[in-house]
């Protein structure tokens, strides 16, 4: 058996940024690096970019005398891990789905490339170096610019028949809700996704702005983003604390429904929206054991992703060891 080092690269293609890396077989990042998607030119300019950025990590890979045997990929969507496609909706990226990733980035690269579904990729790379270790029935899901999700069963990424299992942000909570991005009303990603998180509070503020979102804002809601409402949400404004402990309320009801259905071990939480308020995590695992049956909670943790924005590309270049 050989004893020689194993390294890995792997892609995470992000509704805003595309994080990449090289990391060794003990999860230790040895390069990283991130570019906007920029996804508003077209998935054939996407595809270009992703293909011109595989090619940056093999060139760093060969320079660092670092032996990558295959690339991997996570990309938002449902996907079809046997050739890499894109097969499921994918609102966030318009256009993406039907691209032929695995055949378009072998054919430039001429190296083995691994496909799969971005929150897949993140829960892989959780359970292996991160906030799941140890665990064999995981739910991850990621919180930012959509709302992503995954489940581990017995150590094996489920997809489903036709590779969508896990799609927990089209989750309808409320038919009469909010249109989402996916044409449906009132599915989880319509109530905490950050551009429908960023939608209430304006909707709290139009009759009248509080004196902290004025600061910040400098008296104009046109200014109000996610790391704005951080902002005021670190100076205690009412208002802020309200928009998150209801975006906490309404995944944890929605979480519920799945720890009842699916009973894991531990659910992992990650994202955007988790790293701006530091007891967000908290307040779903309490909304979620309000809902959820007492003996599916009687053992489940639920906690913050360890590995930040390192998770994607992490467990993308996981995909080949699966």
């Amino acid at each position: 058996m050989s004893d020689k080092k194993k390294y890995f690269a792997g892609i995470d293609i992000g509704g805003t940024n595309i994080k990449f890396g090289i990391f060794d077989e003990k999860g230790k990042i040895l390069y990283r690096e991130h570019k906007p998607t920029m996804s508003e030119k077209g998935p054939q300019a996407l595809l270009h970019l992703i293909a011109n950025i595989g090619e940056r990590l093999l060139y760093h890979a060969a320079e660092e005398d670092f032996e990558i045997r295959y690339l991997g990929v996570g990309s938002p969507g449902a996907v079809n891990t046997k050739n890499g496609t894109v097969v499921g909706p994918c609102p966030n990226i318009e256009g993406w789905t039907g691209t032929e990733i695995g055949k378009a980035l072998f054919e430039r690269l001429n190296v083995p490339v691994f496909v799969d579904n971005d929150v897949n990729s993140m829960a892989l790379a959780e359970y292996k170096f991160g906030a799941a270790q140890g665990k064999k029935n995981v739910v991850c899901l990621t919180v930012g610019t959509g709302i992503g999700g995954a489940f581990l069963y017995n150590g094996e990424i489920m997809h489903g028949s036709n590779y969508t299992g896990g799609e927990l942000g089209h989750m309808t909570i409320n038919f009469e809700g909010p249109l989402c991005a996916c044409g449906n009303k009132g599915c989880l990603e319509a109530y905490c996704s950050s551009k429908h998180i960023i939608r209430r509070v304006k909707e709290k503020l139009k009759d009248k702005m509080t004196p902290v979102f004025k600061d910040v804002l400098k008296s104009n809601i046109d200014n109000l983003s996610i790391k704005k409402l951080f902002a005021a949400l670190k100076r205690g404004d009412d208002v802020a604390i309200e928009v998150i402990a209801e975006t906490a309320s309404y995944l944890g009801i929605g979480l519920a429904g799945i720890v009842n259905l699916l009973n894991p071990e531990i659910v992992v939480i990650g994202g955007g929206i988790t790293d701006g308020s530091l007891k967000f995590v908290e307040m779903v695992s309490d909304e979620l054991n309000k809902h959820a049956f007492s003996s599916a909670t009687e053992k489940l943790q639920v906690v913050k992703a360890s590995l930040g924005n390192d998770a994607g590309f992490i467990g993308a270049g996981l995909l080949g060891e699966n």
